[in-house]
């Protein structure tokens, strides 16, 4: 029997060929399928035409997946599942995540309320590499295509089929090997006029931002806890050099990231209270820092020196105020009068 049509712990064993020249070494990648089970109904993942795929290759995405099992039937969605940092969430999400960010940057600000967006910079990486043994459920359209899917081992058990590269696929947005590193380092090197459009679209929220500390306090009565600089703090005025203040004069410490002070997401901040300030002044030993004493072993021996001079002084002082006290106290019964006339 032949690897491809081995089962290991109900999973068939489906095999898939790296290399596109006829020349080159095919390297096998071994995937294992099985139909998708589950206790509860979930209307995303209909059971009888979901396909569970475990250990998908790393450059693997939801075109790559939906054409290799199209030999099987059409399919309706693929959901990938990363182990990676966020283990079981979609990588959907992180694919259309520069088309959400697209939108929002051009989506048309109003000047008066809301501060100008920050053009964002283009994706440094040419696409989304998996971590090893990652997972995804593949959607068929017909109950048909499942059974059709899980017959693919034995089809391919003597010619596995090769993995779709970018030179076969219409788009290049996953490019793998040579490609992937030219891409990224095209990537990063970003044309002059985009990074002038990002520094500049930056400047100008941060300048909007320092110049309307009302828009923080509306941002903060709202709770939206997604605006820069708009969360956390009441901002009253601007210093003189364009400081955020609070009411009670206190400048407002802002926390930066990737975009800075100006352009970032969810920034902390942080500022003297009034309950702070009624504490200091109630406990005003904590204002003061703490020195590290006594740190080297000849300073500990010269405060004990120190200390033990003290006390035979103090000892000498106070032995001598008793036998001050006891003369005074002394009982004398002769008397020596110097009149002739007692």
């Amino acid at each position: 029997m032949a690897l491809s049509e081995a089962s290991l712990a109900g999973f068939l064993l489906l095999p898939v060929s790296y290399g596109a020249d006829a020349n080159e070494k095919h390297v096998l990648h071994y995937m294992y399928i099985r139909p998708h089970a589950s206790a509860s109904e979930d209307g995303e993942l209909p059971a009888g035409r979901t396909l569970f795929v475990v250990n998908v290759p790393v450059d693997a995405s939801r075109d790559t997946l939906r054409e290799l099992f199209r030999k099987a039937g059409a399919v309706e969605s693929v959901k990938i599942h990363n182990l990676g940092d966020r283990s079981a969430q979609d990588v959907d999400d992180d694919e259309e995540e520069s088309d959400t960010i697209t939108e929002t940057a051009d989506a048309p600000a109003d000047q008066k309320n809301a501060p100008p967006k920050v053009e964002p910079l283009p994706q440094l990486e040419p696409q989304i590499l998996l971590s090893s043994c990652s997972s995804a459920h593949v959607v068929f359209v017909d109950d048909s295509s499942l059974e059709r899917a899980m017959k693919l081992p034995k089809r391919f058990a003597a010619k596995p089929p090769t993995w779709p590269q970018p030179e076969a696929r219409k788009t290049t947005s996953n490019p793998v090997g040579l490609l992937f590193f030219l891409e990224r380092f095209r990537l990063h090197h970003p044309p002059h006029e985009v990074v002038k459009r990002h520094v500049d679209s930056a400047i100008a929220r941060y300048t909007w931002i320092r110049s309307h500390p009302q828009w923080l306090l509306d941002q903060r009565m709202q709770g939206n806890t997604k605006s820069s600089m708009g969360v956390g703090i009441q901002a009253a005025s601007v210093g003189p050099n364009g400081e955020l203040l609070d009411e009670d004069g206190f400048v407002i410490v802002q926390k930066g990231n990737r975009y800075g002070r100006s352009g970032a997401e969810e920034n902390t901040f942080a500022a003297i209270t009034p309950d702070f300030e009624e504490e200091m002044r109630q406990n005003p030993e904590k204002k003061k820092p703490k020195e590290l004493a006594d740190f080297y072993r000849f300073q500990f021996r010269e405060k004990k020196r120190q200390q033990f001079a003290n006390l035979r002084a103090q000892f000498e002082a106070d032995k001598k105020k008793v036998a001050q006290r006891k003369a005074l106290l002394r009982y004398k019964p002769y008397v020596h009068v110097s009149d002739p006339s007692y």
